[in-house]
């Protein structure tokens, strides 16, 4: 009778060691499946951008024809290689001879970087008449002449080139200087980037994008 009754003892004690061995273990794997599944992968956050839209160091140009355009020309819709590109116009000199409606060719000088047909990641800074080769240009001479709405300057072959005033980066500050005689020409030294409109009727303007001092 003591040797049965022992035997029944040692079966209880075999199961509960086993069932407590087996809890301990599924604690242990849910524990650490909580923990991968929240802590942060390394790989996904270096997928994250956290360059400001609109925020790219180069100018770039993006020719095409205007298929819509908001009210109060806040924003603007643009067809390019069969692609349509959405822009928020605000903030963005418009400078075109004609009036900015479908069909129209125009050229888009933004800021930022373009991913297919989305646009949201560009800031344009000026809409222009549509040009085939339009390039960014930079220029450097002393300005010899300001006026209201131009200025010109001088570079050190002796050339003189006039550009449009506009709210182009640079021009809130004191770049251009303070007019030294009746001219209006400070000569101070500036380095100009900018793009070219050629029209139809053969004349041409100068637009900004930058005006800076030269180094």
């Amino acid at each position: 009778m003591k040797k049965t009754w022992i035997m029944a003892v040692a079966v209880c004690a075999a199961v509960l060691f086993t069932a407590c061995g087996k809890s301990t273990k599924n604690t242990e794997s849910v524990a650490n499946t909580v923990t991968e599944s929240t802590a942060p992968s390394s790989e996904s956050a270096g997928e994250v951008s956290q360059e400001a839209p609109g925020n790219g160091a180069e100018f770039k140009i993006l020719a095409g024809t205007v298929k819509k355009v908001g009210d109060n020309l806040e924003s603007m819709t643009v067809v390019n290689d069969g692609k349509e590109m959405s822009f928020d116009l605000s903030g963005t000199v418009v400078e075109t001879s004609y009036a900015l409606e479908p069909e129209v060719s125009v050229s888009v000088i933004y800021k930022g970087e373009i991913s297919g047909s989305d646009a949201s990641n560009a800031k344009p800074v000026l809409v222009l008449d549509g040009q085939e080769n339009m390039k960014v240009q930079e220029v450097t001479g002393s300005v010899m002449d300001q006026a209201m709405s131009t200025f010109t300057i001088k570079t050190e072959s002796g050339e003189e080139i006039g550009f449009i005033k506009d709210n182009c980066e640079g021009l809130d500050t004191d770049v251009l200087g303070t007019a030294t005689d009746d001219s209006n020409g400070s000569g101070a030294m500036i380095k100009v980037t900018y793009v070219t409109v050629d029209y139809d009727a053969g004349s041409k303007s100068n637009f900004p994008l930058r005006v800076e001092a030269a180094k």
